[in-house]
This record gives C-alpha cells, structure tokens and sequence, in this order.
C-alpha cells in the first residue's frame, strides 16, 4: 500500500498545487513512487524469503506515518479533498464508464510492460532468483540490485494505480491505504499465480466478481468468500493462470 499511497498523494498534489496536466501527474506519481519506495526498502533487500514481504510491511507503516504528520503538504488525517476528476486534453472523465475505460487501458499497457520485461533478459535474471537465489548468486547475478529494479519496477505501477483512485475518489486520506491494501494485493497474486501477470488479472477479476455475487447471500458472505479461497488453494495451489509442472 505505500508505493499507492505515495503516488495518489503525487498525482494529487502535482494537478493541484502545480497545475501540471493529470497525465503529467500520472507519470510523476510512478516515478517519485518508485523512487521513494526504493530508497526506504533499500536496507531490506539483503533479506530473503518471507523476511522481505515483512519489512516490505513495515515500510508501508512507515511511509503512512509520514503522510500522517507531514501536515504542511499531505494534510494529516484531514485528508485531501476536491481532487480534481481525470482530464486528458479537453476530454474530462467523471462518470464510472469513463473511469473504467481509462482504468482497463492503463492495466492493458502495464500488462503488456510487464509481460514484455518477463520475456526479456531481466525477466530470466529475476526468475532465476525468485527460485533459487543462492544458485543464482553462484552463477555472478547481482541478486540484491535485481531486487531493488523489480520493486522499483512495481512501485511504478502501484504509483500510479495510486494516482488513478486519487483522481476518481476525488478525496484522499491515510485511512485508504492499509494493510488490508496490501494483504488484498497479495492474495490477489497467490489466487492468481505468483509468477503469472496475466494471473494477477484473472485473481483480481475472481476476488473483485465472487464478493459481489455474494451479496445475494449477505448472512453467509464471508463464510463462503472463504471457502472459495480455501478451495482455491486447496485444488489450484499454484494459481489459477499456472500449469501444473510435469
């Protein structure tokens, strides 16, 4: 949630304060959030494991503390409010089918990014050390500074996902991005398939769609939201976009 947070706050401050364009804001919010993000995990990534998604946690409650006193730009726990709304040269976005559109070609592009540095070198580099980083480190690979342009890599992405609900809430305040934030991401990606991007896409659609089809059932919504994540681990544990290796 802190990259989210670090870009909503960008992109809002930027179209607000500096008057510059909301594309323009859009990209800055990526940029500072990947930057920002990186410098506070710096000393995390001599970590492996689990260890790195706890301090990653734990930046997240760091860079919220920081938006929460820093009263003279972010406002506190007052909040931002008056966003302006979305505007692409004379075009400005206010109803929900504008917001979705732009939103699914913003994920479109960061989709294809992705799936692009996968298949390239850097994405070989980075897999071999998601799955073995110490055969990595014997084979020359730099594992911690590839950990540093991954996670700067996503902060982008997470900035400006953060810049988007900034400018289609029209409000901002720390209570947004908790960690209930982060633990959705996070469970997003496992349903989906930890190593897939297309299966980041299929467990977002999945966790978004099955709650809202549970409405139709409010006394035991959570109670079989649950279930479908059990079962989902239980039978596909690998993801649901991953095939089962032979």
């Amino acid at each position: 949630a802190a990259p989210v947070a670090i870009g909503a706050y960008t992109s809002a401050l930027t179209v607000m304060e500096l008057r510059l364009p909301f594309l323009v804001g859009l990209v800055l919010a990526g940029l500072v959030a990947a930057v920002t993000a990186t410098l506070l995990t710096l000393p995390i990534w001599r970590l492996t494991g689990h260890y790195v998604s706890i301090a990653t946690l734990g930046i997240g409650f760091v860079a919220l503390s920081i938006i929460r006193n820093w009263d003279a730009v972010t406002r506190g726990a007052y909040g931002i409010t008056g966003v302006p709304a979305p505007r692409i040269g004379d075009l400005r976005l206010t109803s929900a089918g504008d917001y979705y559109w732009l939103n699914l070609v913003v994920a479109a592009i960061a989709l294809a990014v992705v799936l692009r540095l996968k298949g390239s070198h850097l994405g070989t580099v980075l897999a071999a050390i998601g799955s073995d980083e110490v055969a990595a480190r014997s084979a020359g690979v730099r594992a911690r500074d590839y950990k540093v342009l991954a996670y700067a890599v996503a902060a982008f992405f997470a900035g400006i996902a953060g810049a988007l609900q900034a400018h289609e809430n029209r409000y901002l305040d720390p209570t947004l991005f908790t960690i209930a934030m982060s633990t959705l991401a996070l469970t997003i990606i496992v349903v989906g398939g930890i190593t897939s991007p297309v299966g980041a896409v299929v467990g977002s659609i999945v966790l978004i769609a099955v709650p809202e089809l549970l409405r139709l059932t409010p006394d035991i919504r959570i109670l079989l939201y649950g279930v479908v994540l059990i079962a989902v681990i239980r039978f596909r544990p690998q993801g649901l976009w991953v095939r089962r290796r032979a």
